[in-house]
């Protein structure tokens, strides 16, 4: 009975760890907040630790991927800054942003039409949410 007991404690003990760093974990939201402020201090080994969990703990974060893509550029990893760049496009067609930064890939990848291609889908998608902007602002 008495060791029965304490392999019950045991697993008790396991149980509650695991509980515990469930809840202490961030989001990925919150990583990627981290993300920034760190690379905001040039701190960008430890920025792109905190955008590769936000991509691993949401894989659907296009925020995530779009910091994973900007760290990869500062390694000089363009091919992959290409692919996190092409995931949050898929995520979110509307992020202009990352059309932008694809298109700077793309130049740096030695690929000047398709750095062209993208700048030009980045100003299209700025200027449409710009007319966006203002007429909501138009409105009483």
């Amino acid at each position: 009975m008495h060791s029965s007991n304490r392999i019950l404690f045991c697993f008790f003990m396991i149980l509650m760890a695991l509980l515990l760093t469930q809840c202490s974990s961030k989001t990925s939201d919150e990583l990627v907040k981290e993300g920034i402020a760190l690379s905001e201090k040039g701190d960008y080994k430890n920025a792109f630790d905190a955008f590769m969990k936000a991509t691993e703990f949401d894989p659907k974060n296009p925020a995530a991927h779009y910091g994973l893509g900007g760290m990869f550029n500062y390694q000089n990893k363009h091919e992959e800054a290409k692919q996190a760049f092409q995931t949050v496009i898929k995520l979110d067609p509307a992020h202009f942003n990352a059309r932008y930064s694809l298109g700077f890939t793309y130049e740096k990848l030695g690929k000047p039409e398709l750095a062209k291609a993208e700048f030009a889908r980045y100003d299209s998608l700025k200027k449409r949410l710009e007319t966006m902007t203002a007429k909501e602002q138009e409105k009483p």
